[in-house]
């Protein structure tokens, strides 16, 4: 009988692998800060030349290219190391940001907003740290 990873065949990661998980943590907790900066901020930022940073579409760029490289980075962790907690995380931040998006309320959009930021950015780091410690991960390098 063949054992689990004579059977998967799941691509080894790289260093440019290890890195969308590094640049999505920071992109998502970047995403979390600006959605709580830019409320207190709002009045602030056209003096300082930053009023773009309170416009819609940041804040939609942001949350789209953390989402996008969310599912890319754990769906692919997903088929290396099988473990759901990296599913379950970005789940769980895929739906409060879609809550928080579609609520009429400001304030409870920044919290789940923020919230499932935060999420992304764990499950990234999560994803991370299975790949530093996996052995398949370790002969790849």
């Amino acid at each position: 009988m063949l054992s689990h990873s004579a059977l998967s065949l799941s691509p080894k990661p790289s260093a440019a692998a290890l890195w969308v998980d590094q640049f999505g943590a920071g992109l998502s907790l970047a995403c979390a800060a600006h959605c709580m900066a830019t409320p207190l901020l709002l009045s602030l930022l056209p003096f300082v030349g930053l009023g773009f940073l309170a416009d819609e579409s940041v804040e939609t760029l942001l949350l789209g290219t953390s989402l996008v490289l969310a599912v890319g980075s754990l769906c692919w962790g997903f088929g290396i190391h099988h473990q759901r907690r990296t599913l379950l995380l970005l789940g769980a931040a895929t739906l409060l940001i879609v809550a928080g998006r579609l609520s009429p309320e400001e304030a409870a959009e920044v919290v789940c907003v923020v919230l499932g930021a935060v999420l992304l950015a764990g499950g990234h780091l999560l994803n991370r740290h299975l790949c530093k410690t996996c052995l398949q991960c370790q002969a790849a390098d």
